[in-house]
């Protein structure tokens, strides 16, 4: 089995809580993850098994080999309000922004699961966000139920619910390509 390299890049909301169990689900079906965390979804990452995969926090140092192959999947899981923005207005000013803006140039197969809370998927950036993604061959899977017709924002207090509710195989199907 010839197994293709998979980045996990993880935002600070409950469901970056499960990027362990994702690393194990990407593993199962072939991939070679590597988890690309925010700054806020590093507390999150604390006392989870991620398996031994390698966590790529900061740019590397100039003259430093690359610490990973390119990536044939990236799936973003969480994507919060601000990094899904950003991400969208070409904003690569940290190292999980740069990953991610260089896979959309790329067209690198990319899934994206957004979970904001109403007020912040009602700002009209969201929506527009959203819009740029889409349209850029991003797919979109609502973190509730594994949509990808809508995308239902998080209501306030339910964030754990989501996350405990989630299944990594709504985003893995969703990469459209097998490993194997």
């Amino acid at each position: 089995m010839t197994r293709r390299t998979l980045y996990l890049v993880t935002c600070g909301a409950p469901l970056a809580s499960r990027i362990g169990d994702g690393v194990r689900a990407a593993r199962d079906q072939g991939w070679d993850p590597y988890v690309i965390p925010t700054d806020a979804a590093l507390p999150w990452l604390e006392g989870q098994d991620l398996d031994g995969v390698r966590v790529l926090t900061d740019n590397r140092k100039p003259g430093e080999p690359k610490r990973a192959p390119a990536a044939d999947a990236v799936a973003v899981v969480p994507a919060t309000f601000n990094t899904l923005n950003a991400w969208a207005n070409g904003n690569a000013n940290t190292y999980p922004l740069t990953t991610l803006c260089a896979a959309l140039g790329a067209r690198t197969r990319t899934v994206a699961v957004p979970f904001a809370k109403h007020d912040l998927a009602g700002h009209p950036a969201w929506l527009a966000s959203i819009a740029v993604l889409r349209y850029a061959g991003v797919r979109l899977v609502d973190a509730h139920d594994g949509s990808v017709a809508s995308l239902e924002p998080i209501s306030s207090g339910t964030g754990d619910r989501v996350a405990e509710d989630f299944r990594w195989d709504w985003v893995l199907d969703r990469l459209g390509i097998s490993a194997e």
